[in-house]
């Protein structure tokens, strides 16, 4: 008896440190997000990179000269995309208060509609149920929020490319600390480059899709909703959802339902094509993230780190289950993260 007390009494004693810890760690986090928040975004766009950088090196070039490639292109990947939206960010920034006026107005016009055929007693003030005003705003702070992020370009491109050689002699670092640890380490970052190789190349898609499809039914600022849709597909499940929120109320805004109508048909096309049948595809087995962590990870990265958090929520947390999928000690806990092909997929440990 005494000695299942002590040992209860140290199970107690252990996870309230380990709980004190985690509390420090995230108030840590809260107060050093501007720091902390480019170090994560450079660890993301690694990853991305990683893919290319591997493959030609595999293909006989030197390391420096690969790297050299990998971030030339980044640069003027990077360049073009702010060039492009740059301008239309700060033309959108302007025009939300006329949008939310037109809305508004909109509204007024349906309940006189409505009331008038009789199929409405009571005239609703939509303010006190929905503000697309807010929504028009979250949108813009998403992409002021990443614009401002990477005005520290110069210093994440610096970590990015630390971090791309350091990854070129990790390899042989584990091999020689230790022998049996690079079989699992390899595996893990196999499992990241399949994760963000094929989620960075379906967003592209999606994003480019999106953009084409609104020019053509004439929405304005298509580019900036197509880089939404880019940035939030790598949230699944809600984050195709939330791009089409403001493009719809935009269609609405600007040329009425059937123009709504039309954005969010082609919003439910597009992710039914490259979510639901593509990608499922090319990401493979166990890399999938259950709805509740996704929703949970928004949440608390969101609170920790701001608008930008919630763009790198899903990436942190895949990362952190990959590497629990892939350590006996820690399999049971991406289990409960993962969704249901995980179960499929699920090995017991030995």
């Amino acid at each position: 008896m005494e000695k299942q007390e002590k040992i209860f009494s140290q199970f107690g004693v252990k996870f309230w440190i380990i709980f004190a810890a985690v509390i420090v760690v995230i108030a840590g986090l809260r107060e050093a997000a501007g720091l902390i928040t480019p170090l994560f975004l450079s660890i993301f766009i690694t990853a991305i990179l990683y893919g290319p950088f591997k493959w030609l090196q595999k293909k006989g070039l030197h390391v420096s000269i690969a790297l050299t490639i990998v971030i030339i292109a980044l640069a003027i990947i990077t360049v073009t995309i702010f060039g492009l939206l740059g301008a239309s960010v700060a033309s959108f920034t302007e025009k939300i208060p006329f949008y939310e006026e037109r809305f508004t107005l909109y509204w007024k016009g349906l309940n006189q509609f409505l009331g008038a055929n009789g199929w409405l007693d009571i005239e609703l003030n939509i303010s006190e149920y929905f503000n697309a005003g807010l929504i028009m705003k979250f949108a813009g702070n998403v992409f002021t929020g990443f614009g401002n992020l990477m005005s520290n370009s110069f210093i994440i491109l610096l970590v990015v490319i630390f971090m791309l050689l350091e990854i070129s002699i990790f390899e042989r670092k584990i091999k020689l600390i230790n022998k049996s640890s690079l079989a699992r380490v390899n595996k893990i970052v196999h499992n990241l480059n399949a994760y963000f190789g094929t989620k960075t190349l379906t967003s592209l898609v999606t994003g480019f899709l999106v953009s084409i499809s609104l020019a053509i039914i004439g929405i304005d600022f298509p580019l900036l909703w197509g880089f939404l849709a880019f940035l939030l597909n790598f949230i699944p499940n809600i984050g195709s959802i939330i791009a089409a929120v403001p493009a719809v109320l935009l269609g609405l805004i600007q040329a009425g339902f059937p123009t709504a109508l039309a954005v969010m048909i082609a919003f439910l096309l597009i992710n039914i094509i490259i979510g639901n049948v593509i990608e499922p595809r090319l990401m493979g087995k166990n890399l999938g993230l259950s709805p509740l962590i996704v929703f949970i990870s928004l949440i608390f990265w969101g609170w920790v780190l701001g608008t930008v958090g919630m763009l790198l929520a899903t990436p942190l947390t895949m990362t952190i289950k990959i590497i629990f999928d892939n350590m006996e000690e820690t399999k049971h806990i991406g289990l409960i993260m993962g969704d249901e092909s995980s179960i499929i997929n699920y090995k017991k440990p030995l």
